[in-house]
């Protein structure tokens, strides 16, 4: 049974994963000398992307690359495209999902100014905007049929922990608060995630 629920909380990790997440860096203050090292656009860049994967009586595929841009040490943003593919086999059914995101996250405490007792990591609040095309369900012919535009905002916070300079680990709860009837979440959302 142990086994069991531990290889289901390692694949709801698995399909829920994101590889988007802030990572503290020190960057120079205005103050100082500034390293050009430091201020390199390639240090500054983040890169990750989210994966969902099942198979069985639903075919589940997702694929959302991601290119965020650390702005200050506390603040990232990025966007990247967004793929899905579901299939359901006992009804004959699939389709496919797609369009782009906006996503950032900003830390708000820092777990160095926790005490170390309750230090698991930096608490960052995230926000994603998703611009997503959707095929519309007909219950009447149980069958997609028309496809449409939707946007979707999710909105939460969640905690970063730094393994490393450049590796990250988090864990972030989402809502989605456009709440619109073609979305593909079921409130609330929750995401793992890692970056290096």
């Amino acid at each position: 049974m142990i086994l069991k629920r531990s290889l289901l909380i390692f694949a709801i990790g698995i399909i829920s994963t994101v590889m988007f997440s802030q990572v503290e860096e020190r960057l120079p203050s205005e103050g100082r000398n500034k390293d050009k090292e430091d201020f390199a656009f390639s240090r500054r860049l983040v890169f990750g992307a989210e994966f969902g994967l099942s198979f069985g009586s639903i075919t589940y595929i997702k694929l959302a690359p991601l290119v965020g841009y650390r702005i200050t040490n506390r603040l990232t943003a990025g966007l990247g495209p967004i793929y899905i593919y579901e299939k359901y086999r006992a009804y004959r059914l699939e389709t496919s999902t797609y369009g782009g995101r906006l996503a950032a996250s900003y830390t708000i405490l820092k777990a160095e100014n926790l005490p170390r007792a309750l230090s698991i990591g930096d608490i960052a609040l995230h926000v994603e905007n998703e611009v997503i095309n959707v095929a519309t369900f007909d219950s009447y012919y149980y069958q997609f049929t028309e496809r449409l535009w939707i946007d979707n905002i999710l909105m939460g916070a969640g905690i970063t922990q730094a393994i490393g300079e450049r590796f990250a680990v988090s864990i972030y709860i989402l809502w989605d608060v456009s709440q619109n009837i073609y979305s593909p979440y079921n409130n609330p959302v929750l995401k793992f995630g890692f970056t290096f």
